[in-house]
């Protein structure tokens, strides 16, 4: 689906309601601007997911963002940690199941996730985005729920994790 197409006006995010991704993405795909790329991140975090809820903008907005980030070079926890979250609350039984008509859509979404990761997983910079890459990484193999263990393992959790050895 292409970010011009009028359908993104139609889906709803995270919170069930009618959200248009398409705009925040083309904004994505035109900036070079860090501060204004952290700002659309705010309002993707804000709006394609919400207390475990995500909708079909969520779910098509997955491979838009891995194309924007690869054709960009965002490798960053923010588009990392997006991913995974979609990916991982997409198998919650509160969401909607992904149409049949964008499967292989998504899929080929994930499978691209997964290329961007591994070949970059090297230039993380970052606790926080080799985290995110790891939990992204496990989730698109099918992993959601060690990804998301991934994901929370932060120093305190982790600090208390090891406390026990």
């Amino acid at each position: 689906m292409k970010l011009t197409d009028d359908g993104w006006k139609e889906l709803k995010g995270g919170y069930k309601i009618t959200y248009d991704v398409s705009i925040p993405l083309r904004l994505l795909q035109e900036t070079e601007d860090k501060e204004r790329i952290n700002k659309i991140y705010e309002e993707l975090w804000e709006e394609l997911h919400h207390q475990g809820d995500v909708g079909l903008a969520s779910y098509l907005a997955l491979p838009q963002l891995v194309m924007i980030g690869r054709t960009k070079n965002l490798f960053d926890w923010n588009l990392l940690g997006l991913c995974s979250v979609i990916e991982q609350q997409r198998h919650l039984p509160s969401n909607p199941p992904l149409p049949d008509q964008y499967k292989e859509y998504y899929d080929n979404g994930l499978l691209e996730l997964q290329e961007f990761i591994t070949s970059n997983i090297g230039n993380a910079q970052d606790e926080i985005t080799l985290r995110m890459a790891l939990s992204a990484l496990a989730t698109c193999k099918g992993q959601v729920k060690l990804g998301k263990a991934i994901m929370e393992l932060d120093d305190d959790v982790l600090d208390e994790f090891l406390e026990q050895f």
